[in-house]
């Protein structure tokens, strides 16, 4: 064992870190499996069950409800996620690599918000779209559109949009940044002489930008799935652990924290006998969402890879 270790001493570099990852990702995993196959409250003795929280997450109407409706509202971001915010990431990316006038202030202006906890993002965002002091209909009314104001924070069908804009203004500069990367990895060559043929500036975008930075596109893509189906702040603290008026702010997340962690908890409030039980479950349930799509994505990026190299 010591020649073992003496023949690789790098591995002494990668010990601490794996040891670290097993006990605090790797080991929470397969003791969540555990937990769902058994009716538990947190506190007291567990009894092994098998798959009946798995059953009766699926049956129960109740619950059911719930996780239809917050996987569609996941599902909803997600969507928004990738139709609006990755579209104006690239744009934001391009129009940054290509030197627009004042594109250095503009970079640290978009990427900002990062630095502003979730807890002012969602009071700003109360100011903005309160229907009595709200910013927004104040500027509705001096401009004479008056009819538009709404109370945009108290509509249910608006819900989960609100949820997804102040996510969008708070991290578009993440993924921004992460294409402007690697754009400036193209060889500018390859942007010159695109340029002496005659290419636009979309031309070039299109027909040299893009295409180099595929699997930068796709690891956004992944990246973007995952973020969305484990939303949560946001959705908390906007909706409460409720999940907003008729659940409109309900996310995958949120419906966890509320069977395990909420009113009707032991951990948190009135005695549930199966809180930690069944919130397990529905952890492990959205562990699959996201790995197995995930691992899917993972495989097409590394054909779609191998297929640039060949």
């Amino acid at each position: 064992m010591a020649a073992f270790f003496r023949n690789r001493f790098y591995l002494w570099f990668i010990l601490p870190g794996f040891v670290l990852y097993t006990v605090f990702v790797v080991y929470p995993i397969f003791a969540a499996v555990q937990i769902s196959f058994t009716h538990w409250d947190g506190i007291g003795e567990q009894k092994f069950v098998g798959f009946a929280n798995y059953v009766e997450l699926f049956t129960n109407k109740m619950l059911f409800d719930q996780l239809a409706n917050a996987l569609g509202n996941s599902l909803t971001i997600l969507a928004l996620n990738v139709l609006v915010t990755l579209p104006l990431q690239l744009y934001m990316a391009y129009k940054i690599y290509t030197k627009m006038r004042g594109h250095n202030f503009v970079q640290a202006m978009i990427f900002s918000p990062q630095f502003i906890s979730t807890p002012v993002i969602v009071f700003m965002a109360t100011l903005i779209l309160d229907g009595n002091i709200g910013v927004f209909n104040q500027l509705l009314r001096g401009i004479g559109l008056g009819e538009w104001a709404r109370p945009w924070l108290g509509i249910p069908e608006y819900g989960i949009y609100v949820v997804w804009a102040m996510n969008a203004w708070a991290g578009i500069g993440v993924g921004m940044v992460f294409f402007l990367g690697a754009m400036k990895m193209i060889d500018r060559e390859m942007i010159e002489a695109a340029y002496l043929d005659g290419a636009g500036y979309w031309r070039r975008f299109f027909s040299i930008v893009l295409p180099q930075i595929r699997m930068t596109v796709l690891n956004m893509l992944i990246l973007t799935y995952i973020f969305s189906m484990t939303v949560f702040d946001f959705s908390f603290i906007l909706g409460g652990a409720a999940g907003g008026i008729n659940r409109n702010m309900d996310v995958l997340a949120l419906f966890f924290f509320r069977i395990a962690f909420g009113e009707n908890s032991a951990v948190g409030g009135t005695m549930n006998t199966n809180a930690m039980g069944m919130g397990t479950t529905i952890a492990c349930v959205m562990f699959v969402l996201v790995f197995v799509v995930s691992v899917f994505q993972v495989v097409l990026t590394y054909r779609q890879g191998e297929g640039g190299r060949a």
